[in-house]
């Protein structure tokens, strides 16, 4: 209990240093020592939100702790594009920092679907909805591809890196099993007619999500897209090239940005990235 209350009073005061201080994080790794081993933590958000970590070393806990959130650019991006009464859908959800952020923000009028494949991921998850109180939020345990009832090997992570849990196989993991969905069926299953705004970041597989939801990527109600690209994730998905994902969006008529150039309303991408890795946002010509 004195180290959780230590590594509480510590969270408050590196949370007063603007996310991404150059030396930071390792000021903060230097300061937590042994703290960052403890197991199962309750960390909050600077929004006054709560979750169950596996461990401080995965890094979704370790910024929610330093900085009170997890990738600010894509959190101003929610808060920014979300509005009261919405629809977020947020295809690997992992242990709930975007979509419990997500449900807050959009109120009790709004509505929060966040879908996990991992099992091992998927308990925190559901815990998380349940001790905030999440009652517009939604979690379903799937792997979203382009095709439902398939039955594939899902590879967990260590806690140190709990969110790279993926359909290819890693670190020597003999995979859990875990079934497949298509987003255009899951979205009818639940009732959802509308998505305002869709992130997506499942390692490297993000173009089977969207072409198992192409019916709603290709309506006049498209939703807002942000999504990953990694090109060493998809290189190893083996399901397409690298940018296919990219590719496939721009043949339903979207434009492409890096996210702060969404946000800082800068041009868009003039060609397909294929190197590197960023958070990407996507959107109709038309919207």
């Amino acid at each position: 209990m004195k180290m959780i209350l230590q590594t509480y009073s510590l969270s408050r005061v590196l949370q007063l240093i603007p996310p991404g201080t150059r030396g930071k994080a390792r000021l903060a790794r230097r300061l937590l020592g042994t703290a960052q081993n403890t197991k199962n933590v309750t960390v909050t958000d600077r929004f006054g939100n709560t979750f169950l970590v596996p461990s401080l070393r995965d890094p979704i806990a370790f910024y929610l702790v330093i900085d009170g959130m997890y990738e600010p650019w894509t959190t101003r991006f929610l808060l920014q594009s979300l509005k009261k009464g919405q629809v977020f859908v947020d295809v690997g959800a992992n242990i709930g920092a975007f979509a419990i952020l997500a449900a807050q923000h959009v109120g009790d009028a709004g509505k929060v679907l966040a879908i996990e494949a991992s099992a091992q991921i998927w308990p925190y998850l559901e815990y998380n909805m349940q001790i905030n109180q999440a009652k517009n939020l939604q979690v379903e345990h799937y792997a979203l591809l382009d095709s439902d009832g398939l039955t594939l090997p899902f590879y967990n992570a260590p806690a140190e890196h709990f969110g790279m849990g993926s359909l290819a196989p890693q670190f020597n993991e003999l995979g859990q099993t875990v079934t497949t969905r298509c987003l255009d069926n899951v979205l009818e299953s639940v009732h959802i007619n509308r998505v305002d705004v869709l992130k997506v970041d499942v390692e490297g597989f993000e173009m089977l999500v969207f072409r198992g939801g192409e019916k709603l990527l290709t309506s006049q109600a498209s939703p807002l897209i942000i999504f990953e690209f990694c090109d060493w994730a998809e290189e190893r998905s083996s399901v397409a090239s690298v940018g296919d994902a990219q590719r496939l969006l721009y043949s339903w008529g979207y434009q492409i940005w890096r996210l702060q150039d969404f946000i800082c309303e800068r041009s868009p991408l003039s060609t397909i990235l294929t190197t590197g890795s960023e958070m990407l946002v996507a959107r109709k010509m038309y919207s």
